[in-house]
């Protein structure tokens, strides 16, 4: 099998913060696939990072898409050029100087992903993906951007962001690795760690235990406290058109609700919020079936496996 033509660096564009003052900032992306090949932009978590196909990269989280984007996956590198972005105030590259005690909104952070996509080339996306708060941006940018943006799904995530401001001072304290660490440890046990934890065994969490450890070290107060702040303030007033909800039956955060879009299907994983990341082998066929624009309720995906 050749490999899919792939690029990484940083892209430098004006960006308004919430302030209202527009800095020069750094955006670091991935791009894998052919180049004239219909493009699709992938999005990653609140603490998570853009090095989502490449399970070697540098990052905690580092493949978090690979059981389901890559080559021969059903986002397939070889057939759709796959771009990846770490989003503006992230700790993973995307960010700017000055400005210290402001973020960048979500709306902000979706006209900075056009930019992105003006620096290489792309003038409309075959589609957006998202998890969680990757969510938020690629609704944003279908609802904004419909004429560079085919369709959106949201894969554990809303309309309406999580969170408070009032909280964002807790996070800034947040200055030394272990505290960060006991910060992360508590959300994941809270979110699907715990159930995953009694069914792999101590030694599969010991080595997830490790990834949190290595977070800890890369993430910043600056970069949780900024996107909680993004966050906080999202919200849209409708789900926009040809946007699909892919929700996991045990989230708790984001619980499959009567507010979802008219294409919208739930994942049967017991591992709450993390049952992406933790299990992803339940949600590689309804992804497919969105990508080959099947229905999700009656999955027949029979193309390439890996």
């Amino acid at each position: 099998m050749v490999d899919a033509p792939s690029d990484a660096g940083i892209r430098e564009l004006d960006l308004r913060l919430a302030d209202g003052r527009v800095v020069r900032a750094r955006l670091a992306y991935t791009s894998q696939g052919p180049e004239d090949a219909p493009a699709y932009l992938l999005l990653h978590g609140y603490t998570g990072s853009h090095f989502a196909l490449d399970p070697s990269g540098p990052a905690a989280d580092a493949g978090w898409a690979a059981a389901w984007a890559g080559p021969g996956k059903a986002l397939d590198t070889r057939r759709h050029r796959v771009i990846t972005m770490n989003l503006p105030g992230s700790a993973y590259g995307s960010g700017w100087d000055g400005a210290d005690r402001t973020h960048a909104s979500v709306a902000a952070m979706a006209d900075a992903a056009c930019g992105l996509l003006d620096a290489l080339g792309i003038a409309r996306l075959g589609g957006v993906i998202g998890y969680s708060f990757g969510g938020y941006l690629a609704l944003q940018l279908r609802a904004a951007w419909p004429s560079r943006v085919r369709r959106a799904l949201a894969l554990c995530s809303a309309r309406q962001g999580r969170g408070s401001l009032d909280g964002l001072d807790a996070l800034r304290r947040l200055d030394d690795p272990d505290k960060r660490y006991a910060f992360r440890v508590e959300t994941l046990m809270r979110n699907g760690l715990t159930q995953w934890a009694r069914d792999q065994g101590p030694q599969a969490l010991a080595r997830e235990l490790g990834r949190v450890r290595q977070w800890a070290q890369e993430f910043t107060p600056d970069a949780l406290w900024r996107l909680r702040a993004a966050a906080a303030t999202f919200a849209l007033p409708a789900w926009p058109s040809d946007t699909t909800a892919l929700q996991a039956a045990s989230d708790a955060l984001f619980p499959p609700t009567a507010d979802r879009p008219a294409r919208a299907a739930t994942v049967p994983t017991p591992y709450g919020h993390q049952g992406l990341l933790l299990d992803p082998a339940p949600w590689v066929e309804p992804i497919a079936a969105w990508i080959d624009g099947r229905d999700l309720s009656h999955p027949t995906h029979t193309g390439d496996t890996p």
